[in-house]
């Protein structure tokens, strides 16, 4: 069971004393998501909304300062928005942070749902989907040995060298958010599932459609793996006790991401030692 920190909501002069607390305290992973702007009136899709005082930073600057602080603990995206990007961007941006940390990045990506962030990155909102399915093989492609030659229906590429290569090989992990079927099926087609689940039953429903779509494409003997969140208003909470956090490890989930210090900003570093010490991976 290893469990991992939501850091989005941690006020941005915090963040790298909570990385190196938590690699400390045994805590297996970083998760930092992403928002580039959220514009005053923003109706947030879940209730309430959970970015806080909303110090938000760019992820793969941060996870890259990260990289330097610490030595073990896995630094990851849960979620990146990668259609807000060009994809030789983006691939320079995830390569960056795993060579500097020496093969220690997830990469989680989804879609965003805020037409206002598409409208101020210059990028098309309604094409994204296609984009992001499009920008992920490109970027697998880039990450394999020898040169790269593209050419999509969206971004093309003349044979050109892209080096270095990524320190995990093939390239780190790309899982995929969301729960639509869209955003399953995408799942499936890559390396595992970055979700969020109401309850045992739902994350094992899910779970299920995922195995399908894989069968599908034939990838049901590939590696892969679901990395569950827990959150506000959900099984437990964003911070559950151990026995709940062991009933949906019971359906073979092995990685867990917490948010300890809910919506009580000022006490997230006090809150990450606690958590540990109530769940046991910490003295």
């Amino acid at each position: 069971m290893k469990i991992g920190l939501n850091i989005i909501s941690m006020k941005a002069h915090e963040l790298a004393a909570g990385a190196v607390l938590a690699e400390e305290l045994g805590y297996e992973s970083l998760w930092m998501g992403e928002h580039i702007l959220l514009p005053h009136g923003t109706d947030y899709p879940a209730k309430p909304q959970p970015y806080g005082p909303q110090e938000l930073l760019d992820v793969f600057v941060l996870l890259g300062h990260l990289a330097g602080r610490t030595s073990r603990i896995r630094l990851a995206t849960g979620i990146v928005m990668l259609p807000l990007r060009a994809p030789v961007l983006a691939a320079r941006q995830i390569l960056g942070v795993d060579v500097l940390s020496g093969g220690r990045l997830d990469l989680a990506v989804g879609l965003g749902w805020h037409p206002e962030e598409y409208a101020a990155a210059g990028t098309e909102m309604r094409t994204r989907g296609k984009r992001l399915d499009e920008m992920l093989t490109l970027i697998n492609e880039l990450f394999q040995p020898g040169d790269t030659e593209f050419q999509g229906e969206f971004y093309a590429m003349p044979p050109t060298p892209f080096d270095p290569k990524p320190v995990q090989k093939p390239r780190p992990p790309f899982l995929v958010g969301g729960r639509s079927e869209a955003a399953l099926r995408r799942a499936a087609r890559w390396d595992g599932w970055y979700g969020v689940c109401a309850s045992v039953q739902d994350a094992a429903d899910c779970m299920g459609r995922i195995d399908r779509y894989r069968a599908e494409c034939g990838r049901e003997r590939e590696p892969f793996e679901t990395v569950l969140v827990f959150y506000q208003g959900g099984p437990g909470g964003d911070a559950p006790p151990r026995a709940i956090i062991e009933e949906f490890a019971a359906l073979g989930i092995e990685r867990f991401v917490v948010t300890p210090w809910g919506f009580d900003y000022d006490n997230a570093l006090p809150r990450i030692a606690e958590y540990a010490r109530e769940i046991g991976i910490a003295d």
